[in-house]
């Protein structure tokens, strides 16, 4: 019997049991970044309360990103493996933030203020979980002075997180079953059950994935109920029944957990721009059997990405995403944040609207006028 309590017993049994019954496919490429034994990285309790500064979230957390992309820029394809062995000192440094990059912060936050909402931003803020890397502000709002903290990737999951439940505000269940596929390390998933408590959130990722979830998410809802693995492996089909806040699962049980027409939303950010073909099929298969009508799908991924290796890989445009034809969009614009990432926000219809779908996702390619006038400028032309 285990003498680890919660939540170090819950990332732990349910990591071995997904581990043992993984599922090929599901890893593409892009995610063979986990090191053998990843189980042992559980034991050692002491490193997951500076998650976020350390290699834990490293691939999943964008306030890393300069140091995770050195793995795309060397070409070492084991760097993230590597970096999640031995000791785990923190990565990021407060007393050194590279000059210049808190400025470009700021003025991306009082962008963001303008994008969504100046209370919304405010009381949505990333906490001290993980121990992130954050910048202090203060700002005078409605006649108090607010205190807030943020970085660049809680910037991303404001945005995001803002206009999702701008829709989700919408839904009328009592207790909306709400899918996130790919959360990264659950910072969007606080914002969308902050917001919607009654909801049940259910998480799809990789197993070593779900590990850092787990311990995220329960550190920000202490009082909230967690099901997993474990759980799916007693009840499969009847899960939805049971009471819970956070279910966390490999994306491979997605088939079994998930009744007809039983989910009010799903949320993928960033994510099936990584997967194989095979994999996004899988998941739209299951989308478009369990999501209700006037359901919404939040998908924000690259216009195109390689993904796999070099020697083996294949080109994954969003405008192929495998979409049928029961859909109406809702949001549909390049993000202001990243042009090169398309949101999308589509409602799940009873019958094919009046004007194709497919006719909306031959828009969803990268604008070329968007280079054209960069090249432009470097020219000192006209």
């Amino acid at each position: 019997m285990s003498t680890k309590q919660f939540p170090f017993d819950f990332m732990k049994r349910n990591y071995l049991l997904a581990n043992k019954n993984s599922f090929q496919g599901f890893k593409s490429g892009n995610w063979d970044a986990f090191p053998d034994s990843y189980e042992s990285l559980i034991d050692k309790e002491e490193i997951w309360p500076r998650m976020l500064r350390n290699a834990l979230s490293i691939g999943f957390n964008d306030n890393l990103m300069d140091i995770s992309n050195k793995r795309f820029k060397e070409g070492n394809n084991d760097l993230w493996k590597d970096m999640k062995k031995g000791d785990f000192p923190d990565l990021l440094d407060d007393t050194k933030l590279p000059e210049g990059v808190g400025e470009k912060i700021k003025i991306k936050m009082s962008s963001l203020f303008e994008a969504t909402e100046i209370s919304y931003v405010l009381d949505n803020c990333l906490g001290k979980t993980g121990a992130p890397q954050v910048i202090n502000l203060s700002i005078n709002h409605l006649g108090k002075n607010r205190k807030f903290s943020y970085n660049n990737h809680d910037i991303d999951d404001i945005y995001h997180s803002w206009f999702i439940l701008n829709q989700l505000r919408h839904l009328k269940s009592p207790k909306p079953v709400i899918c996130e596929i790919g959360a990264g390390y659950g910072g969007l998933a606080t914002k969308i059950k902050r917001n919607v408590p009654n909801s049940k959130v259910i998480i799809f990722d990789l197993p070593e994935v779900n590990v850092a979830q787990s311990y995220y998410l329960s550190q920000e809802f202490k009082e909230k109920k967690f099901l997993g693995y474990s759980d799916f492996l007693d009840k499969k089909g009847n899960l939805l029944k049971e009471e819970f806040d956070f279910l966390i699962l490999p994306g491979w049980t997605i088939n079994e957990v998930l009744e007809d027409d039983s989910v009010d939303s799903f949320i993928n950010i960033r994510s099936m721009m990584e997967m194989s073909l095979e994999a996004i099929s899988f998941y739209f298969e299951n989308i478009h059997r369990t999501l209700k009508i006037n359901g919404i799908f939040a998908c924000v991924n690259r216009y195109l990405k390689p993904v796999g290796t070099k020697e083996n890989y294949v080109h994954n445009f969003f405008k192929n995403y495998p979409f049928d034809k029961n859909w109406s969009p809702i949001y549909s614009f390049p993000s202001e944040l990243q042009p090169h990432i398309h949101f999308l926000i589509a409602k799940r219809e009873e019958n094919p609207p009046i004007f194709p779908f497919t006719e909306i996702l031959k828009t969803i390619r990268p604008n070329p006028f968007r280079f054209l006038k960069k090249v432009s400028k470097s020219k000192n032309s006209f």
